[in-house]
C-alpha cells in the first residue's frame, strides 16, 4: 500500500494565501471572470463557496440556448417536437428568470420555433434588448420544410415605435444580428442601421419578406453583410466604407455596390451564370482575398471558356458546384488561372446521376507556383471532377496537400455524414489513383 503523502505546512500556507487573495477581490471583477466563461461553466462556480453561489446571475457572458442532439432526434422521428420544444421554453425562462446582471455580451436561441411561440420569443428579445446585448441571434431553422407564412416575425414595431418596451437606446449597443428563418422586412433592417451605430455584422437567410434593402451611409461601421436564399429578394444598394465580407446567395438580385472600398471577402450565388454575377463587383475583384461562388449548371447549359480579370490579390477559392457527371467545369478553369498567388482552392460537389456518361476533357496545364492547399468535398471520382482534380495536382507545382472527402457537403456534420460509406468506396479508390499525378513532396489525404 502507497503511503499517502501530506501536503507541507508551506503548501498549506500558500493555498491558504492563494484563497485569501481571490477573495479579496471585489464581486464586479469576478463577474468579469465569469463572462469569459460559458454559461454552463459559470453555473458550475456555484459549488465553490456561499460567495461564487451568488454570482453566476450577474453573468455578463453568452447566453448560448441550443440543442442540436435533439433536434437531429425530433428529425430522425426519435423524438417529438411539441415535447422537446416546451421543454426548451421552460429551460429558458428558468434561466432568465434568475438572471440579475445589467448587461450580457450575446443572446443565441438555436431551435425549430414558428409564428405560434411569437409572444415567448418577443419576450426573450425584450430581456435581451434590456441587458444591452451586443451580438443577437435567433436560429429557428426546421428540420423538415416550413412554409414561409408560418415563420415568426421579428417585432417590428418594438423597435421602431418610441413607446416600446425596446427603445433607441436599447439597441445602440447591438454589435451583431443574425437572423435565420425569421421574418424581417428591409424597412426594419435600414431602421437598425441607421440607430445602432455600433453594428457591425447583419446576416439574414431564409425571410420570404426581406425584397429590398439598402445599406448607404458614410458613418456606417457595417463590416459582415450576408443576406441568405432569401427567395423574395430582388435589390440591394450598397454604399458602405467599412464592409469587409458580402454574401448574396438566392435568386437573382440587382446589385449596386457604389462605394466598398474595404471589401475582401465575397460569397455569391443564384441563378446567374458566374460572370453576370461577378459583374457588379468589378471594380473590387481585384482587391479580394476569399471568392466564393455557388454555381448551379444544368443539363445541356452551353457553357464556354470563360475570360476574367485578374484576381491578383485572392488567396482562397471556393467552388460550391451542383451540377450532373454530364456537365464539366473545365470552363472555369481560367478563374483559377487568373488568380497568380492563389493558395487554397475548395470545391464542393453536389451532383446528380448523368443520363449519358462522357470522356474525361484534358486542360493544357498552367504553373502555379503558390498553391498550396486543395480540398475537394463530394468527390465521386467521375469525369466532373477527376477531369478538375487532375489539372490541379499537375497545375500546382509547390501544391503541399490535397484533402479528398467523398462525403457529400449537404450531410457533413449530420448524424447521416457516414450511411453513404459502401456507395463511396469507388470514389475512393478513384481517389487513390491520384497519387501518380502529385507533385512531388504533396501529401493525399482521403477522408
Amino acid at each position: 500500500m502507497q503511503k499517502t503523502v501530506q501536503p507541507s505546512n508551506k503548501c498549506k500556507r500558500n493555498h491558504v494565501g492563494l484563497e485569501d487573495r481571490i477573495s479579496q477581490f471585489p464581486d464586479e471583477i469576478l463577474v468579469s471572470i465569469l463572462s469569459f466563461l460559458t454559461f454552463e461553466e459559470a453555473v458550475r462556480t456555484s459549488v465553490l463557496s456561499h460567495r461564487w453561489k451568488h454570482l453566476w446571475p450577474f453573468f455578463s457572458g453568452s447566453l448560448d440556448f441550443d440543442d442540436p442532439d435533439t433536434m437531429w432526434d425530433i428529425a430522425d422521428e426519435k423524438k417529438q417536437l411539441k415535447v422537446e420544444r416546451n421543454n426548451f421554453v421552460k429551460r429558458v425562462n428558468r434561466i432568465l428568470k434568475l438572471h440579475q446582471g445589467s448587461n450580457i455580451d450575446r443572446f443565441r436561441v438555436c431551435f425549430e420555433f414558428n409564428r405560434y411561440s411569437k409572444h415567448r420569443i418577443d419576450g426573450w428579445i425584450d430581456f435581451a434588448m434590456s441587458k444591452r446585448v451586443k451580438r443577437l441571434e435567433l436560429d429557428f431553422t426546421p428540420t423538415w420544410v416550413c412554409k414561409s407564412q408560418m415563420r415568426y416575425t421579428f417585432p417590428h414595431e418594438r423597435f421602431t415605435k418610441l413607446e416600446s418596451s425596446v427603445g433607441v437606446s436599447c439597441i445602440e449597443s447591438l454589435m451583431s444580428l443574425t437572423l435565420m428563418n425569421v421574418r424581417v422586412t428591409g424597412k426594419l433592417l435600414e431602421h437598425l442601421l441607421s440607430n445602432c451605430p455600433l453594428l457591425e455584422r447583419l446576416h439574414v437567410s431564409d425571410s420570404d419578406d426581406l425584397v429590398t434593402l439598402k445599406v448607404c451611409g458614410s458613418s456606417l461601421r457595417l463590416k459582415y453583410l450576408h443576406i441568405i436564399r432569401c427567395l423574395e429578394f430582388k435589390s440591394i444598394e450598397i454604399f458602405s466604407p467599412n464592409l469587409e465580407s458580402l454574401g448574396l446567395v438566392g435568386r437573382e438580385t440587382e446589385m449596386h455596390v457604389n462605394h466598398a472600398p474595404c471589401l475582401l471577402d465575397v460569397c455569391l450565388g443564384g441563378s446567374k451564370p458566374v460572370n453576370s454575377a461577378i459583374c457588379p463587383l468589378s471594380s473590387y475583384l481585384s482587391q479580394l482575398q476569399s471568392l466564393i461562388l455557388h454555381i448551379c449548371i444544368y443539363p445541356n447549359e452551353k457553357l464556354e471558356f470563360l475570360k476574367f480579370q485578374p484576381l491578383t490579390n485572392l488567396r482562397h477559392l471556393k467552388w460550391r458546384v451542383t451540377a450532373s457527371d454530364g456537365e464539366s467545369l473545365v470552363y472555369l478553369i481560367s478563374m483559377v488561372e487568373a488568380a497568380p498567388f492563389l493558395q487554397k482552392f475548395t470545391l464542393e460537389l453536389l451532383w446528380s446521376k448523368p443520363l449519358i456518361e462522357r470522356e474525361f476533357r484534358k486542360v493544357m496545364k498552367y504553373p502555379n507556383e503558390h498553391l498550396k492547399e486543395v480540398e475537394i468535398m463530394g468527390f465521386v471520382g467521375r469525369a466532373i471532377d477527376m477531369e478538375l482534380t487532375v489539372y490541379l495536382l499537375e497545375s500546382a507545382i509547390k501544391l503541399e496537400k490535397i484533402v479528398i472527402n467523398p462525403r457529400s457537403p449537404a450531410l457533413v456534420g449530420t448524424p447521416w455524414e457516414f450511411e453513404m460509406t459502401e456507395k463511396n468506396e469507388g470514389a475512393i479508390e478513384c481517389a487513390n489513383q491520384l497519387k501518380k499525378n502529385l507533385p512531388q513532396g504533396a501529401e493525399l489525404l482521403i477522408l
